[in-house]
């Protein structure tokens, strides 16, 4: 075949081509041979000499597709409604597969003439070009076949195609069984074909305007009344069941038939007509569900409400019941352990909500907010007439008796599981500094009186604190740590040098060098005590090692935390006792005598009288002292279970005065850090109104503790007594930085 242009007939070439058109069009059997002549055909016509027949080979093209669309139309409306759908589904899947074969055929005069004719967008705007109908416009094949299938069949039947296609779907939803579903969606989806293949960028306006508003108002309608007939028949919960159900069914029908675009409205439809045209009663039933914790009563309640922005109620209910959950719990507490059933209690609250805001409520942030809200409500609650909440007090006192030696039928995986949980319930806490005072003390007599049951518990669970607080937090506790190793290497080095200088101690001998600023322990206050001859060597020879190793240095001995190791050999049976050093120096004097009077001991050893009962009751409870007659003497006739045995004074355990002092050590410090961040704020703002400023005080604060209002205010006006800061001359509540 030359590929030279020559000279053609039209009619001879167009009779042979509208054969084979005819052929394709209804995807009847086309040969090879026939059908590579047929693109010659139309390459010849295109370039046909001495002028191109691409106008009126395109013409006859049109002309044609538009009588045999209109041959369609004539049979389809011949045979009724009953068959329409029917007839259109058989003539559109012939009708769009000869569509591709014949934009293939025709893809010469497409690519050459038709694209090179039609203008574009950017043409008519900066091109010297008229605007031109664009109807007059020339349309690729494919496209001008679709084009008449719109305007010579859909247009003309749209009314009975859409009443049939939506009776097909409300008798799917009604009895899905009798429907052909690929019928369906065939039909729909000519729409929606119809519209893509158009270059006129229409938006699927054909099927949007077609169908799918139609089809959006009979679903409204459709599931207006059903949701009306479930809320006068059904109650709540199998109203909520059914509407979920029904958005579940609908939205797979929509899947199966429309296009993507009318997924969301559908849904919409149906959220409007489940949810917000009855929120109200919803709102109302939210309270009840709660109350009963029915996960699937509120997995589906929450689904209607979430779409539409309605769970408030929903909310509000959850965090007022896991508020009063939580207080029951507190109420229901016994007198022994607290804090153990504190803890292990909160934790199960927790754990209980944590689960259901996962599993029902998907982990929505607006109900993870709420269970915060809720847990840090109970967790700091104060109980009625108390001025504090007990929670920091009573947290610190789980995790020491967690830490502590002693702690029977728990392995390390266990403790190591507990501690780690607390620090869930610790995350809640409000007064966190109350938290750091109470620990530190705890830390201090586990550290002093060697009874933690694992340094690397305690330097683990000191990292946890730092995670969730920060360095500055647990900065305390970590030089509490290494005063202890530091105490430990001083005191091997100490009796080394004892050794070298021949000065042999007559008994054992360990002391603990600490930093007055990293540990709870006040030097101002030690009471007045006569050291006991027996040890007043040891503590010379240490002082003496200490000044030249540590010039300049001055030592503070406090011997409330000391404590010893007796032996009593005055017994029929030998014992072994561990006691204080208060305790230690009132059992050395019956080295010399038996029995002595109150006035007697206490000049001896120097005690304080008001500090007296608390030092010698450890004895006479443990009766190793008996009181007779005025005196105290010593008992001849003691006995043990144990050879080995503690008598711990009372300094040791933690009592509510030591706490109480914590806390009004902490009140002291919160002024200062709250004058301290208004100074912080005020430095870089310059100038800052009232609200705004305690606003962003609180907001600083808030991971150590929650200021109050007053505090704040009494604090700024401390800070403009010091001139730091002042109000502003046209502004009362306005301030303005001067120091």
């Amino acid at each position: 075949m030359s590929l030279q242009p020559r000279l053609v007939n039209f009619d001879e070439y167009w009779k042979d081509l509208s054969v084979t058109l005819r052929a394709v069009i209804t995807c009847g059997k086309v040969e090879r041979r026939v059908w590579n002549d047929r693109f010659s055909d139309v390459y010849a016509l295109c370039v046909a000499y001495p002028e191109p027949l691409y106008k009126e080979l395109y013409h006859e093209v049109r002309m044609y597709l538009e009588s045999h669309v209109k041959e369609i139309y004539r049979d389809i409306t011949s045979s009724g409604d009953e068959w329409l759908m029917s007839k259109y589904y058989t003539y559109w899947q012939q009708y769009s597969k000869g569509c591709e074969y014949i934009n293939a055929l025709f893809s010469y005069l497409n690519q050459q003439f038709i694209k090179k004719q039609r203008k574009t967008g950017s043409d008519y705007a900066y091109g010297d070009i008229h605007p031109v109908d664009p109807k007059n416009q020339f349309m690729e094949i494919g496209e001008l076949a679709y084009d008449a299938w719109k305007r010579l069949l859909i247009i003309p039947i749209e009314k009975s195609l859409v009443d049939t296609v939506l009776d097909e779907i409300h008798r799917d939803r009604t009895q899905s069984s009798t429907v052909n579903q690929g019928v369906v969606h065939a039909v729909i989806n000519s729409l929606v074909a119809v519209d893509e293949r158009s270059t006129s960028k229409s938006e699927l306006l054909l099927y949007k305007s077609v169908f799918e508003d139609r089809f959006l108002k009979t679903t409204g309608e459709y599931y207006r009344q059903k949701a009306s007939e479930y809320i006068s028949e059904l109650t709540c919960c199998e109203y909520l069941e059914k509407a979920i159900q029904l958005l579940t069914d609908e939205e797979r029908r929509c899947r199966r038939y429309l296009h993507p675009s009318s997924y969301k409205l559908v849904k919409m439809q149906l959220e409007e007509r489940f949810s917000s045209d009855h929120l109200s009663m919803l709102h109302a039933e939210c309270h009840e569900l709660v109350q009963r914790e029915s996960s699937k009563d509120l997995a589906n309640m929450y689904k209607l409400l979430m779409p539409i922005k309605g769970t408030s109620p929903l909310c509000q209910s959850l965090e007022a019941h896991i508020k009063k959950t939580g207080l029951q719990m507190i109420e229901s507490f016994t007198t022994e352990n607290v804090h153990q059933q504190f803890v292990e209690a909160m934790l199960t609250l927790h754990r209980k909500y944590s689960q259901m805001v996962h599993e029902t409520f998907i982990n929505d942030q607006q109900f993870i907010a709420v269970l915060d809200k809720a847990c840090s409500a109970v967790i700091n609650h104060k109980p009625p007439g108390s001025k504090h909440c007990r929670s920091p007090e009573l947290l610190v006192k789980y995790c020491d008796s967690l830490l502590r030696k002693g702690v029977k039928a728990l392995s390390e995986m266990e403790i190591d599981e507990r501690l780690n949980a607390s620090i869930t319930v610790f995350k809640y806490l409000a007064d966190k500094d109350i938290y750091q005072g109470v620990y530190q003390r705890m830390l201090c007599k586990r550290l002093i009186y060697r009874l933690s049951a694992s340094m690397d518990a305690e330097e683990v669970m000191i990292n946890r604190l730092k995670q969730t607080c920060g360095y500055e937090f647990t900065n305390k506790l970590h030089r509490m740590f290494t005063d202890m190793n530091i105490s430990a290497d001083l005191g091997g080095k100490f009796l080394e040098r004892c050794k070298e200088d021949m000065a042999s101690l007559t008994h054992g001998f360990s002391i603990l060098v600490l930093q007055a600023g990293s540990w709870p322990i006040s030097s101002q206050k030690i009471p007045q005590f006569q050291l006991p001859s027996e040890l007043e060597r040891s503590v010379q020879l240490f002082e003496k090692f200490y000044e030249t190793k540590f010039n300049g240095r001055k030592l503070s001995w406090v011997h409330g935390y000391s404590t010893g190791e007796l032996k009593l050999q005055y017994l029929p049976k030998a014992y072994s006792v561990t006691l204080g050093l208060y305790q230690m120096s009132i059992l050395l004097q019956y080295n010399d005598c038996l029995q002595y009077t109150a006035d007697e001991l206490k000049e001896r050893t120097k005690l304080e009288e008001k500090d007296w009962n608390r030092h010698v009751q450890p004895l006479t409870n443990d009766k190793m002292i008996i009181l007779v007659d005025g005196y105290y003497a010593l008992n001849m006739y003691y006995t043990n279970k144990r050879t080995k045995f503690k008598i711990m004074s009372v300094a040791v355990k933690e009592t509510q005065q030591e706490t109480e002092r914590v806390r009004t050590s902490t009140d002291e410090d919160r002024k200062w850090q709250i004058q301290a961040a208004i100074v912080r704020i005020m430095k870089s703002r310059k100038l800052f109104r009232h609200n705004l400023l305690i606003e962003e005080v609180i907001k600083q604060l808030s991971s150590r503790f929650n200021p109050s209002v007053s505090l704040i205010k009494k604090s700024i006006e401390a800070l403009i007594e010091k001139q730091y800061m002042e109000r502003t001359p046209d502004s009362k509540d306005e301030y303005s930085y001067i120091a």
